[in-house]
């Protein structure tokens, strides 16, 4: 009897175990990409970099459209890099009180003229995308790592709504600004033809100044704007100092994520 006894303690664990399975462990091969996490954090990848341009124009300018090929040009040899805003000056498609801060704050008195990211350092009245690319790069380089901007926007009727939220990766005091741009005008252009279709035509500047961050902060700005015209696009600036941080844009209407340099 006692001999029993022995044999079915032994047996009671192995017993109490059919039936049982193991319990769940994760499993490190079965997600090989790992969690869904922000690149920032967990691979060192810089914001995607963009550049603003100012084209100063007018419909009366005959020259004018030489700088527009100058900009297309360059946005050709740097695709999703430009973000081009044609500041139309004295003509029908002028934005006041802008397009005068704009030409007194740069000090145009020459048209063309080309303001990158703001800097007044940047001016020139001379047509050439190789000139634009090398300002863009000097800025770009001068600045190093930019801050991430993401857009959401809506558009209601002609209520176009967006939010703009940005992450700095330097201290420093900050704005959000956003721009409305117009696609496809036509308007009689000299130097051209009565025809002329006209691009990045501004068409609203909104400025929001926000207090001292650091780097790591994010911030955010809301926007109600009339949205009248035809094919609309949102651009919106992160402005350290007064100088363009980073640039992105998005159809009105619609949004753009944060965007990564994969290295």
């Amino acid at each position: 009897m006692k001999k029993w006894i022995i044999i079915l303690c032994c047996l009671l664990p192995l017993l109490s175990c059919v039936g049982q399975k193991d319990d769940p462990e994760t499993d490190p091969t079965d997600n090989p990409d790992g969690p869904a996490t922000d690149p920032w954090a967990e691979e060192g990848d810089e914001y995607f970099r963009r550049s603003l341009v100012l084209d100063f124009t007018g419909t009366w300018c005959v020259h004018c459209p030489k700088m527009h090929t100058a900009l297309a040009q360059a946005q050709q040899l740097r695709p999703g890099r430009i973000v081009g805003v044609g500041v139309h000056c004295l003509d029908e498609m002028s934005l006041t009180p802008w397009s005068n801060t704009l030409t007194a704050r740069f000090g145009i008195v020459a048209y063309p003229s080309a303001v990158v990211d703001l800097d007044p350092s940047s001016l020139i009245s001379t047509s050439s995308p190789e000139l634009l690319l090398s300002l863009c790069d000097r800025l770009l380089q001068a600045r190093g790592k930019a801050a991430g901007l993401r857009i959401t926007s809506t558009l209601e009727g002609s209520t176009l709504q967006v939010e703009v939220e940005a992450t700095a990766v330097r201290d420093g005091d900050y704005s959000l600004q956003l721009l409305l741009l117009e696609d496809g005008i036509m308007a009689p252009q000299t130097g051209a033809s009565d025809d002329y279709v006209h691009n990045d035509v501004l068409r609203s500047w909104t400025e929001t100044a926000v207090s001292a961050r650091k780097a790591g902060d994010v911030f955010t700005a809301s926007f109600s704007l009339a949205a009248e015209g035809g094919s609309l696009r949102c651009v919106a600036l992160v402005c350290r100092g007064g100088i363009v941080d980073n640039a992105a844009e998005c159809k009105a209407g619609g949004s753009i994520a944060y965007l990564f340099e994969k290295q």
